[in-house]
């Protein structure tokens, strides 16, 4: 994501956090909430993966089950395309997607990163909690940070 993984897009209604832990290398969270139950929030974030996903988005193939695999294919706007392998660790819809991923540039294995994302209701509607650990340096963990919050707004355009 960020300027070597994806698109970068300023949110105003997503608050961002980066940080350092000791024994999992740096690590980021992103929240944003939305006006929509959790199983809307959910829902929606695998339909933008669907078959009537943003452009950006080439190709997504999801086995959504703990274990299963799901590869993701992406073509940011003006960067290099590349792809992501990802092995689901939690799958308790409506409230919890994580997964075990590998980002792959020019057919190489790049980075390994675990994401975590919680769906939680709220009085206003739902909570997106997203925590990305793992990264090895704070500008591969600041990479990816900048594109974060134009897949959240995205995930806004797909709740119905």
């Amino acid at each position: 994501m960020g300027e070597r993984y994806g698109q970068c897009s300023q949110d105003t209604h997503d608050e961002r956090t980066a940080a350092k832990d000791e024994h999992h290398g740096y690590d980021l969270k992103v929240e944003r909430d939305f006006d929509a139950q959790p199983q809307a929030v959910f829902d929606a974030y695998l339909a933008m993966h669907g078959e009537h996903r943003p452009d950006w988005i080439l190709e997504s193939q999801i086995d959504l089950r703990v274990g299963g695999a799901w590869t993701v294919r992406f073509q940011p706007p003006r960067l290099k395309p590349f792809s992501e392998a990802r092995v689901l660790t939690g799958v308790d819809p409506p409230h919890h997607l994580s997964y075990a991923m590998t980002a792959i540039v020019d057919g190489e294995p790049t980075i390994d990163t675990n994401v975590d994302i919680a769906f939680e209701e709220r009085r206003e509607g739902t909570r997106v909690s997203l925590r990305q650990s793992g990264f090895p340096t704070s500008e591969e963990r600041d990479d990816f940070a900048g594109g974060w919050p134009g897949v959240l707004e995205t995930l806004g355009d797909f709740i119905a």
